[in-house]
């Protein structure tokens, strides 16, 4: 039976390429049904402007984000501190969000260029696990410039 091609054959190609050609933090961005979309890692956010975090989200629960300079997460809870910002992001559907207010002085976050690190955080217990109720999400990496 000779070979054919057909559009099927040309789909399930290009989809294998596709996979293929997708960047590896993209497949691998993802830990507790937490996937952050935004900022991406290395990205540069304007210094002195609101920035938006979002992501992707499976599962129930509260979404919280946490902003730091440090990248070290506590060993107890699994997230990165909370001394630049923290807040509660707004949850619809499959995805989430949470803007980040700016203040009018210079050492605030945003005011001051710099590397910083992002981590989405979902409160809730399952399976009867009330030891660990935090679900981390990765830690991202960006930059205010």
């Amino acid at each position: 039976m000779p070979f054919t091609i057909t559009r099927r054959r040309i789909a399930a190609a290009g989809a294998v390429c596709a996979l293929a050609a997708a960047p590896a933090y993209a497949l691998a961005a993802s830990k507790n049904g937490i996937t952050p979309t935004s900022p991406r890692a290395g990205a540069t956010v304007p210094k002195g402007q609101a920035v938006t975090f979002k992501g992707k989200v499976r599962g129930p629960g509260v979404i919280y984000v946490h902003v730091c300079k440090s990248a070290k997460r506590s060993a107890k809870e699994g997230v990165i501190c909370t001394k630049e910002a923290i807040g509660k992001a707004a949850k619809k559907g499959g995805t989430f969000s949470y803007k980040q207010k700016v203040f009018a002085f210079d050492e605030y976050w945003l005011n001051s260029p710099g590397t910083y690190y992002w981590q989405a955080h979902r409160i809730v217990c399952e399976n009867g696990n009330t030891s660990d109720c935090r679900q981390e999400g990765p830690v991202v990496k960006f930059k205010v410039g």
